[in-house]
């Protein structure tokens, strides 16, 4: 919390996915009087709960949650919209005298919210939609391949799924022969706020064996159901929501082009994989960060709730 003058203290949970973070965010927000606010590209998103791992909706009533629920499937999100909404909304908190906790795993928009996102450049249209063709035709893949020889650093924060944020960061560097991770790097940071980070950190094996069991459990949980629900609903292989985790891998057995187990499996290498370079970020670009290992929620909780006061 914050007077008139004073900085704003935000408490900040970082981590790859299934690392335990909502969990020790829930037990710090029954100690501390906390608003999390969403730091998740993918929580953002209405009706596509289970393949998210959203809080449920007993947490979201126990617990104030920002940033969560505020675009449907079809639309994109923007960085530079994330930094806009965060800031609003930990500065909300403050003004009502709660204290903002900072929680996901999209690491370059919470290094976007701290450092500051520099020079925002809108692309030309006509280069963005040259590249959505080509992706439609080639695949996200091709150019996320191009974009790693062209800007290797936002290569490694985008999912090569993600292709709206691929077509931006390759329409950029194509349009002013700039890498949008140099222009990341002109940033301010924002005056008022200090930042106090942590990241949990389990072994890979353990990171890796809760994973796997959270995917069999999404599994049990509706995940199939609630993915037919939104293609009912309209949300195609083109919605940049349904090209998620969880969500793209299911299209194939849509098309009987494969079964529900080898998807399953598909979610769990794919899920893996974006956790090993979720950790290879938070090592390098969090590294003054208190870090948390093979730790209880409950201790997590604790030791950041000093780390949150000190």
């Amino acid at each position: 919390m914050a007077g008139d003058n004073a900085r704003i203290t935000v408490g900040v949970l970082l981590g790859p996915t299934a690392s335990g973070k909502s969990a020790a965010a829930m037990i710090l927000a029954g100690m501390l009087p906390c608003d999390i606010v969403s730091c998740d590209s993918r929580q953002i998103y209405r009706f596509m709960n289970i393949g998210t791992a959203k809080p449920s909706v007993a947490d979201r009533a126990r617990v104030p949650h920002r940033l969560i629920d505020i675009r449907d499937p079809s639309e994109g999100y923007s960085i530079s919209a994330f930094v806009d909404d965060a800031l609003a909304a930990i500065r909300a908190c403050a003004r009502e005298g709660r204290l903002p906790l900072v929680v996901g795993g999209t690491g370059l928009y919470f290094e976007s919210l701290r450092r500051g996102i520099g020079p925002r450049v809108d692309s030309d249209p006509l280069i963005r939609a040259s590249l959505m063709r080509r992706a439609a035709l080639e695949g996200s893949a091709v150019l996320h391949r191009e974009l790693s020889a062209r800007d290797p650093e936002a290569a490694r924060a985008i999912h090569c799924n993600d292709v709206h944020r691929i077509v931006r960061a390759l329409a950029v560097y194509l349009q002013t022969g700039t890498k949008i991770s140099s222009l990341r790097h002109e940033g301010a940071p924002p005056e008022d706020i200090e930042f106090r980070i942590a990241v949990m950190m389990p072994p890979r094996a353990v990171l890796y064996d809760r994973i796997n069991n959270r995917t069999d459990g999404m599994l049990r949980g509706g995940l199939w159901e609630e993915f037919l629900e939104l293609r009912r609903s309209g949300f195609d292989e083109s919605a940049p929501g349904m090209r998620g985790l969880g969500y793209a891998e299911l299209f194939p057995v849509l098309r009987g082009e494969c079964s529900l187990s080898a998807a399953a499996d598909r979610i769990k290498m794919n899920t893996r994989r974006y956790a090993k370079r979720q950790v290879t970020w938070f090592k390098a670009h969090n590294g003054d960060a208190c870090l948390f290992a093979e730790e209880y929620p409950e201790a997590v909780a604790e030791r950041l709730a000093g780390q949150y006061c000190g």
